[in-house]
């Protein structure tokens, strides 16, 4: 399943207040913590973050102590379990790392998972238990859960998706155009592990976005230390490739040249950047809740982008930039499409009718092409 999904199945047991545990594993880097972290702020809850590839069974299980009297023993419960008069009564525990940990931890957070408690101590009514981690063929260390403990969890398998990680993540927190481009044109570098290769540098969804950072900073790829960092990050072979790209995208046209000139490219990958910043343009749609939010000035360069995308002279960019444009927002991107009047570009979207997911639905006559749902 893609991450999305595995959110799904997490929000469902938040909603209907079902505790019981669930497990997600996947490749490092896909976004397991942040998004179990994002889940965390959508619903108020406090999340405890516990990295068990770091403990010691002690700091899962407590410590067992004699009494005053010494006549019975006390358990001492750790410090970093939820406490509902310190985290308040919504909390989602974390337990990341399971499969990375030792057996000995594994078995010291076996009753926490199984029973919601530790000794004297008792998981908070409000809690969750969430736990992650790598799978087998990941390349990491795994240590296998104990069968009792991985039959008590819910699990998923989690892959990385692209067009997920593009438009839910990428494009709403600034992530570079050269990196976003660059994925766009090709989508099998955003996880570039292999089990069977020795090699420990790897192109991942997080070492992606370190790569942003940096040319945030300088966007110069033929400086040295820039085109060194990158390969840090993502290893030699995507590195250098990247590095290439960017300095061919140097000379490609730039979507405000495009919207003067309106003279297309012919080469596929300059169309395929030049598609994705035409769309990037228009970015501010994303939240927008009408056509008419929108200011003046907004409005003229959403119609002229979209009219824009019509002249790019290759059919299968036009549906591209279009699908984008309604995957950011399909209604506001519909009442566009209302206003066009070519004959061209009502054609064009009869046609294409099927692949955009716009089905004629019986319009008034009024409206140049029908209205589309």
């Amino acid at each position: 399943m893609t991450i999305r999904d595995f959110q799904k199945c997490v929000e469902f047991n938040i909603e209907h207040d079902i505790k019981h545990a669930i497990l997600g594993l996947g490749a490092p880097g896909v976004g397991k913590s942040e998004l179990i972290k994002q889940i965390g702020e959508k619903y108020g809850y406090k999340v405890i973050d516990i990295r068990l590839a770091q403990m010691s069974e002690v700091e899962i299980g407590g410590l067992i102590y004699p009494n005053k009297d010494r006549t019975k023993t006390v358990w001492l419960s750790p410090e970093i379990l939820p406490d509902e008069e310190r985290d308040g009564k919504n909390t989602i525990l974390l337990l990341d790392e399971l499969t990375s940990c030792s057996k000995r931890v594994q078995v010291a957070a076996y009753q926490l998972i199984l029973d919601r408690r530790i000794g004297q101590y008792r998981l908070p009514e409000g809690t969750f238990v969430i736990g992650l981690g790598n799978r087998e063929d990941d390349d990491g260390v795994y240590i296998q859960l104990a069968g009792p403990l991985a039959d008590r969890f819910e699990i998923h398998y989690i892959e990385p998706d692209f067009n997920e990680w593009k438009y839910d993540y990428a494009l709403k927190n600034n992530v570079h155009p050269y990196v976003v481009d660059y994925l766009t044109f090709k989508p099998s570098a955003l996880h570039t592990q292999q089990a069977e290769e020795d090699n420990m540098i790897f192109a991942t969804p997080r070492s992606w976005v370190r790569v942003s950072d940096i040319l945030h900073f300088n966007s110069d790829v033929t400086d040295p230390v820039v085109r060194s960092k990158i390969i840090g990050n993502v290893g030699m072979a995507e590195g250098t490739q990247f590095a290439e790209y960017c300095r061919k995208l140097k000379k490609f046209i730039t979507a405000d040249e495009f919207l003067r000139t309106k003279k297309a490219p012919s080469a596929p990958e300059e169309l395929s950047v030049l598609t994705h910043s035409l769309v990037a343009r228009v970015s501010f749609i994303e939240n927008a809740d009408s056509i008419d939010s929108l200011s003046p000035r907004q409005r003229e360069l959403l119609s002229e982008v979209v009219s824009s995308v019509f002249m790019l002279g290759n059919a299968e960019f036009i549906v591209i930039g279009l699908k984008e444009l309604l995957k950011k927002n399909r209604g506001i991107t519909k009442e566009v499409f209302l206003t066009l009047d070519r004959p061209e570009i009502i054609e064009f979207l009869r046609r294409n009718s099927k692949i955009l997911g716009l089905s004629p639905s019986g319009a008034p006559a009024k409206t140049p092409f029908g209205s589309w749902g």
